[in-house]
């Protein structure tokens, strides 16, 4: 499966209904890891892209704040079903901070890498198949078609593709 079979499979399958104890079992987990990752900063929520410069991410921008113990995050674009507003924005951190903390960019090799990271953090099957639809399949549909899709929806990649993930992922970028 490369980028562009993941951004199909993501188009093209229908949203996966999560029960309601998956999805508070999900938030909680999102919070427990924020917890103790996002330890120390300061979030400052912001209407617009604080990073950008021009069409790219300012990574020189990124780590001086980091490294004052702070970090923009935008509120554009939040409309997650599955994590509502307010967790969503703790779900970006702790992304944000995970590209920091791995020492990658924002290009598709660092979403990679920061996805690998954090599906890690948990052994339950459904999580890490809920992270890859938050992440790459939501990624890869915005690399493939210059935009994130329209809708956010969780759709549950198998599990061969996860467990390929962290050996193999540099694959998936072919």
């Amino acid at each position: 499966m490369n980028l562009e079979d993941i951004a199909r499979y993501y188009i093209d399958t229908p949203a996966y209904a999560l029960s309601p104890s998956v999805v508070k079992g999900f938030r909680q987990f999102i919070v427990d890891i924020a917890q103790v990752e996002l330890q120390g900063m300061e979030f400052q929520y912001v209407d617009y892209f604080p990073y950008m410069k021009g069409t790219e991410l300012s990574l020189e921008h990124i780590y001086r704040d980091y490294n004052q113990g702070k970090l923009m995050i935008t509120t554009q674009f939040n409309n997650s079903d599955l994590l509502g507003s307010d967790i969503n924005l703790i779900f970006r951190c702790i992304h944000e901070i995970h590209h920091i903390k791995l020492n990658v960019g924002f290009d598709l090799e660092g979403e990679f890498a920061t996805a690998v990271h954090l599906i890690e953090k948990t052994d339950n099957l459904l999580f890490k198949q809920i992270l890859f639809s938050e992440n790459l399949g939501q990624i890869a549909v915005r690399l493939c078609q210059g935009k994130f899709p329209d809708d956010q929806k969780v759709v549950l990649f198998e599990p061969e593709v996860l467990h390929c993930l962290k050996k193999e992922w540099k694959s998936l970028l072919n």
